[in-house]
C-alpha cells in the first residue's frame, strides 16, 4: 500500500473529502509566513501515475472515497494538463458517485496553463480551486515571496472564472505586519473586487517556527498587528470589497473575529458588526488567543 507523506494539508471545508496527494509538497515552497512544506520528506515531487492509481484503488476498497475528492499537497495545479485529465478520468471510473474534484493551486500555475487547458480540467471534473492571496499590496507580495503580483492575480483569476472554475481566494490577515497594514488591507479589499471570486477566507497570520517569518520577528523586522488591527484590516477588506455573487468568511480558528456574509447582500451588516466590536474595543468580544496557539497553519 502506497503511505502518504506527512503531514499533509487540506482546507477546513475539505474535511468531508478524500486526500489523494498526488504530488508531495509544494513545487513554490517559498513564501515566508509559511511553516508547512518544510521536512527534508517534503520536497517536492509528483508521485508516479501508478502510485496515485494504487492509492484510488485501495480508497475505492476500503470505502474511504464517497463523493468528493481534494488532490493535494500544495499546489496540484502544477501538474500537466494530461497528467490531471487522467487522474480525473480514474477517478470518475472509480468512483461512479464522485460529484467534486477540489486542489490547492497557485497563481503562476493558472497563469501557465492555457485557457483552453483550463476550460478542458473544468469539463472532466475540477470544480474549484483554493487560492492564496495574501495580499493586494505588491510590496508585501514580493516581502513574503508570495511569486505573484496584483495584476497576475486578477488575470488569473478571469482565466478560473471564463472556465467555469469556481475560485476560492485565501487573505491573510497581519501579513503586511503594523508597518504596512493599512496599505495591505486597502489593497486587498481592491484585489478581491477585481478578481471576484465566490469565495473568500480570511485567516489571520500565525507566526510559527520554520517559516522565514518567524526569524524575522525574531530579530525585529517583522511586528504583527495587535488584534484590533488586526479586525482594522478586516473592517477595511470588507469595506472595500465588492463581490458580484460571493460568499466572505473570516471563522478560520487562527482569526479573532469570526464572520459569515453573502456579497452584496449582507455586507454592510457584517460591516457594523465589525465596527460595533472595534468601537467597544473589548477583548470578551473575541475569540480567546488559546484557540490561535493550538491550531495549524492552514
Amino acid at each position: 500500500m502506497v503511505e502518504y507523506v506527512t503531514p499533509y494539508f487540506r482546507p477546513p471545508s475539505e474535511h468531508k473529502s478524500f486526500i489523494l496527494q498526488a504530488t508531495i509538497g509544494c513545487s513554490h515552497n517559498n513564501c515566508t509566513y509559511c511553516a508547512m512544506y518544510r521536512k527534508d520528506t517534503q520536497k517536492f515531487r509528483v508521485r508516479p501515475m501508478e502510485e496515485i492509481k494504487g492509492i484510488i484503488d485501495n480508497a475505492v476498497s476500503s470505502e474511504l472515497i464517497t463523493d468528493r475528492v481534494f488532490i493535494a499537497d500544495g499546489n496540484a495545479l502544477v501538474l500537466s494538463t494530461n497528467k490531471l485529465l487522467e487522474i480525473m478520468g480514474y477517478l470518475k471510473k472509480s468512483v461512479p458517485g464522485l460529484e467534486r474534484i477540489t486542489m490547492y493551486a497557485n497563481v503562476g500555475d493558472i497563469l501557465r496553463k492555457s485557457q483552453e487547458d483550463l476550460n478542458l480540467i473544468k469539463e472532466n471534473g475540477l470544480e474549484m480551486i483554493y487560492i492564496g492571496f495574501e495580499s493586494g499590496d505588491d510590496v508585501v507580495l514580493e516581502r513574503i515571496k508570495k511569486g505573484a503580483n496584483f495584476d497576475e492575480t486578477v488575470e488569473a483569476s478571469k482565466k478560473l472564472k471564463k472556465a467555469g472554475i469556481i475560485n476560492s481566494a485565501m487573505v491573510l490577515l497581519g501579513v503586511g505586519g503594523k508597518e504596512r497594514s493599512i496599505e495591505h488591507a486597502h489593497a486587498t479589499g481592491k484585489l478581491l473586487t477585481e478578481s471576484d471570486p465566490e469565495y473568500v477566507g480570511a485567516l489571520s497570520l500565525q507566526i510559527r517556527e520554520g517559516a522565514p517569518i518567524h526569524q524575522e520577528w525574531k530579530e525585529g523586522k517583522f511586528e504583527l498587528p495587535e488584534k484590533f488591527q488586526m479586525i482594522k484590516e478586516l473592517e477595511i477588506i470588507v469595506e472595500n470589497t465588492n463581490l458580484t455573487n460571493g460568499y466572505f468568511f473570516s471563522n478560520h480558528i487562527s482569526n479573532y473575529l469570526p464572520i459569515k456574509a453573502k456579497f452584496p447582500e449582507e455586507k454592510d451588516k457584517v460591516l457594523e458588526q465589525i465596527r460595533e466590536v472595534l468601537k467597544a474595543n473589548n477583548e470578551d468580544l473575541l475569540r480567546p488567543d488559546y484557540y490561535r496557539d493550538v491550531v495549524n497553519q492552514y
